[in-house]
């Protein structure tokens, strides 16, 4: 345009200087145009006038460059004008040039510049008319000479604003360089119809070996353009902006190749690979758009219905269609939009949506459903996935919602695997761009996951879980920061229906506690911090001990070289686990509080337990190998002090309910346990200070005054290390009482004791077992010998009113124990040598008085000199006994004076059998009562309650 408005410049030049020095016109009007380009900064102009008048001109051999070679040259310009349009309009009414070439020059910055003449200024030719009604132009080269460019193309046009006009361009090049695209091989012609009525059809062709930058070469490189537009004359009075026509431009690429250091970067692996499932290296780019634009509006609309298509040597294809009726683009008022569904294929993922995106001023709003039935591309794997985008900016600042619904099928995220989590949630998102930071809340107040598997190789790590919910807790659910270091940070409550984790052979299953989650993730370091604190909960650890109720903190680190943590808890129910219905507890539930610390995986902890009530039981510490699940601790028991309504055994450990009960006393000591895959293994130390206790079992009423050590080398079964002793004060056995007494035994772990001596005084002599075994279950036999007991003393304990002895017994007595309750089976005593067994009592006289034979029989118990005597006894120790006495000896008996028999006293011999059932626990209660206040008391007790009413003990 520049150029043409410079020849309507020399032109009106040359018709002045004709009008004034006609005579000298050719020669003057020569100099005046050689002065002209001069003066516009041709170097070395030349042309000369061959012809002049008022009404047109011709030049020839107009040039201007270098004399050998000139950069701009027509074999001759003719021109048809009229003075006054020509120097009043500066427009002349036809032009008409060629042959003719010009060598156009292109520096690095994009400069054109021709025989010294620099083109292409700022805005310079919008705008202006052409200076001429009608244009012949004939067979114009132009070769374009840059960096790593040589092209050359021939331009023919013929033009009237009256009729119209065509034109043609064809174009050639080796090399050619537009806008940092490089192209070779290039082949490209363009034709331009105007007809009468202002319409303009244009048709453009252009090929090339290859068009590459670089990131990317697109190789045999195909586009086509065809349209029309109206009107053409406002574009040749200089309104070209008032144009408008449509436009159809076809476009094939069926080999662009991405370069490496592009493929790593502006399509990098993590946002194409998620989007194609594939690293994109090489792909074919084809479709069609309709471009109708005019000075209002530019619309781009896919063609022919069919998509714009993307796809990749390995099956990868993305399609993009018209979404409904708006437009694939639309640029109107400063306003830009653009609507388009796509569609995703590849060798494992099916995905498709859409995209609304507008733009105006400074701000911006996008809305993008996507739908993946399914989606498997290196870390990430989907199926019947949906996301609902939306956003909008206005500056830096950005808000977005999101919603999904996932089923994630596997997902890497370092060296973090999850797999088979389901979930579904709604976000929303704010980014500020210029602090270079986005946070994230739920909408729908909680995250879900459904369930979940996560692993870590690395640490031998597996995570399972069920019904996860992550919720806003006080401030953002996320937030993420790119301002130098990439931080993910996650903060919100976390809770799960069920989990599940193991650690190496270590494994935690339940209901896990609520946790209030602090966590980031920076993975230029690959490190992750976690910081939380945990309530409640019900797990089991390696299906032995029953968690519940947490109170506590815990922080986790984990970096590329290892795993730490540590916690701190407050409260925690540990319990045994029981694994069958009916399974008796061997330990009752404890409280524990303590801290714990992990690195890699090798635990140590330390912690205190508390019965549910709050009595301090001890103190302990151990340690664990999360990879072996191996472990030990030691446990100190802090001096136990049992007192009825309080510390109780049968509260440490229920398998005593029943057996000691409402004990007295202190006990100290300590418990070890270790655990492996292969089994627990425990040992104790306990020791005994006078305690007192109601048992063991029911057939003991009761043990006085306990004291010793015992060493046990394993807890289940009971286990001790070799024999031990202690020593008891009495042992109260109802029918059979026990003083003072030492006792040797060991349980030698098959569920049974062996008492190797078990010896008290009895009644000047001893009871005893030696060397008797009996099972902890089912029925147990312990043969008990007594020896030398004195029948006197005896018979003073039992204070039968009249009856006395003297003599020595000595028998066994083989008690059965059996359901907790004593019984004598075919037990005996016999004497020791002679002795003496005196009745006198209110039996003798009532006996006489009844009849004759009973009065012998009774008198002669008044002195019965023994030489032998047997008791046989059976029954239980807490009702009635069955006694069979048998007695061999000489009584005195007094005779009255009968027929043929004198009054007086003799001695006779006599055998006495008998046989009698005898609640024998009650003479002795009653024996007892009257020897004992405090027995009296508690006898009180249980007959008279404070309120004067009667008692019912044991429902009789």
């Amino acid at each position: 345009m520049r150029a043409a408005r410079l020849l309507a410049i020399l032109l009106t030049l040359a018709a002045i200087l004709a009008a004034l020095v006609y005579v000298f016109r050719l020669p003057m009007a020569g100099w005046a145009v050689r002065s002209a380009m001069a003066g516009a900064g041709f170097e070395n102009p030349a042309a000369r006038v061959t012809a002049l008048s008022f009404s047109g001109a011709r030049l020839e051999d107009v040039a201007a460059g270098p004399e050998l070679a000139p950069d701009f040259s027509f074999e001759a310009i003719e021109a048809d004008f009229h003075p006054r349009r020509l120097w009043t309009e500066k427009k002349a009414d036809a032009l008409r040039a060629g042959p003719g070439v010009a060598r156009v020059k292109v520096d690095d910055a994009g400069r054109a510049s021709f025989a010294g003449f620099e083109a292409g200024g700022e805005g310079e030719g919008v705008g202006a008319a052409l200076p001429f009604d009608r244009l012949l132009l004939r067979n114009l080269k132009v070769f374009i000479l840059a960096p790593d460019t040589n092209a050359r193309a021939i331009i023919d046009a013929e033009y009237d604003i009256g009729k119209g006009g065509k034109g043609a361009v064809t174009l050639e090049a080796k090399r050619f360089v537009w806008r940092d695209i490089h192209f070779s091989e290039v082949e490209g012609s363009a034709s331009a119809d105007l007809s009468a009525d202002g319409k303009i059809s244009l048709a453009a062709d252009l090929k090339a070996a290859s068009a590459g930058t670089e990131g990317a070469i697109a190789n045999n490189l195909d586009m086509k353009l065809d349209g029309e537009a109206a009107d053409w004359r406002d574009a040749a009075n200089g309104k070209a902006d008032a144009l408008a026509g449509r436009m159809r431009f076809d476009f094939s690429a069926p080999d662009i190749e991405l370069n490496e250091p592009a493929a790593q970067s502006v399509m990098s692996a993590a946002p194409v690979e998620a989007v194609l499932g594939t690293a994109l290296r090489r792909g074919a780019l084809n479709g069609a758009v309709i471009i109708d634009f005019s000075q209002a509006a530019l619309t781009a609309r896919i063609a022919g219905g069919k998509p714009l298509t993307l796809a990749t040597p390995d099956g990868a294809l993305l399609t993009v269609r018209q979404q409904g009726e708006a437009p694939f683009y639309k640029a109107s008022g400063g306003r830009m939009a653009s609507s388009f569904g796509f569609a995703l294929e590849s060798d494992g993922v099916d995905a498709s949506g859409g995209v609304d995106f507008a733009q105006e001023g400074g701000g911006w709003r996008l809305a993008a459903p996507v739908e993946i039935a399914e989606f498997a591309s290196g870390p990430l794997s989907l199926a019947g996935s949906r996301v609902d985008l939306s956003a909008m900016s206005d500056g830096a600042i950005i808000d977005a919602a999101l919603g999904l619904k996932s089923g994630l099928k596997r997902l890497e995220v370092g060296r973090l695997t999850i797999s088979d989590a389901p979930f579904s949630g709604a976000f929303g998102i704010k980014a500020d761009m210029n602090a270079r930071r986005a946070t994230i809340v739920s909408k729908s107040d909680c995250f879900t996951i459904e369930r979940g598997r996560g692993v870590i190789k690395a640490q031998n790590l597996e995570t399972r879980i069920s019904a996860m919910t992550l919720c806003n807790g006080d401030g953002p659910l996320g937030v993420v920061t790119w301002n130098g270091e990439t931080v993910f940070a996650l903060a919100g409550d976390l809770a799960a229906k069920t989990a599940m984790f193991r650690m190496g052979e270590t494994r935690a299953e339940g209901r896990p506690p609520a946790i209030r989650i602090d966590a980031s993730y920076r993975p230029n370091e690959e490190k992750t911090e976690i910081k939380g604190a945990a309530e409640g909960g019900a797990m089991t650890l390696n299906n032995a001990l029953d968690m519940a109720g947490v109170v506590g903190r815990f922080e986790i680190t984990l970096d590329a070289e290892t795993l730490r943590a540590s916690a701190n808890v407050d409260r925690l129910r540990i319990a045994q686990h029981l694994r069958e219905t009916g399974q008796a507890r061997l330990v009752s539930p404890v409280v524990a509080a303590g801290e714990a610390s992990l690195k890699g995986s090798k635990a140590e902890f330390a912690y205190t337990l508390t019965t549910p009530e709050g009595r301090r039981l001890g103190r302990g510490e151990g340690t664990h190998d999360m990879m072996t699940a191996s472990g030990e601790t030691a446990f100190s028991l802090g001096n136990l002090a049992f007192a009825p309504g309080a510390l109780q055994p049968n509260r440490i450990s229920p398998a005593l309910k029943g057996i000691v009960d409402a004990a007295e006393g202190g006990m100290d000591g300590a418990i070890r346990f270790g655990w492996s895959p292969d089994g627990v293994t425990s040992s104790a130390d306990f020791q005994f200070n006078e305690i007192s206790f109601v048992g063991p079992t029911r057939a003991v009423t009761r043990t006085s005054g306990l004291n010793g050590s015992v060493q046990l080398t394993n807890l289940w079964p009971v286990t001790t290390d070799g024999l031990q002793t202690i020593t008891v004060s009495a042992v109260d056995m109802d029918a059979l009482q026990l003083g003072a007494g030492a006792i040797t035994f060991d349980m030698p772990g098959d569920d049974s004791i062996h008492l190797a001596e078990a010896e008290f005084p009895w009644f000047g002599g001893t009871i005893g077992v030696y060397d008797a075994k009996a099972a902890f279950t089912g029925e147990a036999v312990i043969p008990l010998r007594a020896d030398n007991a004195d029948l006197a003393k005896i018979l003073d304990y039992v204070d039968v009113d009249g009856l006395s002895g003297e003599g020595v017994l000595s028998g066994e007595l083989p008690v059965t124990f059996e359901d907790g309750k004593a019984r004598i089976e075919n037990g005996y005593f016999k004497s020791e040598g002679p002795g003496v067994l005196s009745y006198v009592g209110k039996g003798t006289d009532a006996a006489s008085e009844r009849s004759g034979e009973a009065d012998v029989a009774f008198d002669l118990l008044r002195d019965f000199r023994y030489e032998s005597m047997r008791v046989e006894i059976s029954g239980p120790l807490d009702g009635d006994l069955d006694f069979v006495v048998a007695l061999e000896g000489a009584g005195e008996i007094t005779l009255k004076n009968q027929a043929m028999i004198k009054e007086g006293k003799g001695r006779i011999p006599a055998r006495y059998t008998i046989s009698l059932e005898a609640p024998l626990l009650a003479l002795i209660n009653q024996a007892r009562l009257s020897q004992d206040f405090r027995l009296q008391y508690e006898q009180m007790q249980r007959t008279e309650p404070p309120d004067g009413g009667a008692r019912a003990e044991d429902g009789q």
